[in-house]
């Protein structure tokens, strides 16, 4: 089955130690896993939007990079850096 890039969804596992910082997973901060989003009509936590669009310009992007980057700075209203256009 040919995976549809707009229907695909990144999926990662964390725990969170007593004073809620990351145990286990990518050691995200902290503040970066505040974001809440909707997959088929239920609502999900996610990376917020201003920290993924960072995360997604901070290196030389793939081609996947600079959809993802252009699409969050279009529905957030974020400038998109000129690497990413």
């Amino acid at each position: 089955m040919a995976k549809d890039p707009d229907t695909s969804v990144d999926i990662h596992v964390f725990d969170h130690d007593a004073d809620g910082r990351v145990s286990y997973g990518i050691a995200y901060p902290a503040e970066s896993l505040t974001g809440t989003g909707t997959i088929g009509g239920e609502q999900v936590s996610c990376i917020a939007a201003a920290w993924m669009f960072t995360f997604k310009t901070a290196y030389p992007p793939a081609a996947k990079d600079r959809a993802d980057a252009r699409a969050l700075a279009a529905e957030f209203g974020f400038a998109l850096p000129d690497s990413h256009r």
